[in-house]
């Protein structure tokens, strides 16, 4: 397990996914979700090289089907850590035999973490160290305390910085992509959290969450979620779980369709040989609401 702290977060990540085990801060309010297996095991997964499930577990690439989990690769793979100070770190996960059998390139994924102040920034680095274009999706899913600390008989809320209430997508029984959408639960860029919400999964905002969100009690201390670079967002948790999921993707799920390929999916990014990109998100806890 690595540990970063500063005077206002201490942190934990662990190797095995580059998974974010626990973030908690000067006032002792731990943040994330615990992950009690009971409920969800995870925690804080990256998702890469897909987001979500696809039919029959297999994923097309350039003809060939593929057998591939539930969110790719990458959490369920040993990260190798390539660099860690008091309040920063970064771990690398390369290709292997085992990740080419369900996603047949060469790549290093990145993940930096990277505390200041109150914040902490991710940052996934993909490269493209193959021969041939390279398509992925990326994905963040932190489960957040619902309801947070200090805060519980509060109602709680999701809020859009653009003010904008987009309509959503949701997942059919399978777990694949549904291309119906459905009026926004969002009123002027407001959610107010409700488990009935979730009772059929996730809502999936393929436009429109613009590129900042707050999610906490009206009047107390909460936690902004900054994406710049991400355009799709899921919102997600268990039936009355105790958490909630603020997900920045790059990429949707799969539809239902298994002969569409990965390279044509909804948002995939196609690198190619020997190129890189940066997808960061930052996480500011304990600051209010402030539109």
């Amino acid at each position: 397990m690595i540990t970063l702290a500063n005077d206002s977060l201490s942190i934990a990540v662990k190797p095995l996914g580059a998974e974010l085990q626990w973030v908690v801060d000067a006032q002792g309010r731990d943040w994330l979700w615990n992950g009690d297996p009971a409920i969800w095991a995870g925690r804080s997964p990256v998702l890469f090289p897909v987001i979500g499930k696809h039919p029959d577990g297999q994923v097309l690439i350039s003809g060939a089907r593929y057998p591939i989990k539930s969110h790719g690769v990458a959490r369920t793979s040993l990260f190798e850590i390539r660099a860690q100070d008091g309040t920063a770190c970064t771990l690398r996960l390369t290709d292997t035999d085992e990740t080419r059998l369900a996603y047949p390139f060469a790549f290093a994924l990145d993940m930096t973490y990277r505390l200041d102040g109150p914040s902490l920034t991710l940052t996934a680095r993909i490269a493209n160290t193959g021969d041939a274009p390279m398509p992925f999706c990326f994905g963040y899913h932190p489960a957040f305390c619902w309801p947070l600390p200090g805060c519980e008989g509060l109602p709680h809320r999701i809020r859009l910085a653009n003010g904008q209430s987009p309509q959503h997508l949701r997942l059919d029984a399978a777990g694949q992509l549904s291309p119906e959408r459905h009026a926004s639960a969002f009123v002027d860029g407001v959610l107010t959290l409700d488990n009935g919400l979730f009772a059929a999964d996730a809502l999936i905002i393929p436009q429109g969450a613009g590129s900042r969100a707050w999610y906490g009690a009206d009047g107390q201390p909460g936690v902004a979620v900054d994406y710049p670079a991400m355009p799709h967002l899921g919102i997600w948790t268990k039936p009355n779980g105790p958490f909630i999921c603020i997900e920045p993707w790059h990429g949707l799920p799969s539809p239902a369709d298994p002969d569409e390929p990965l390279d044509k999916r909804a948002g995939v990014i196609v690198l190619p040989p020997g190129a890189a990109t940066e997808l960061p998100m930052t996480l500011t806890f304990g600051v209010p609401w402030s539109g």
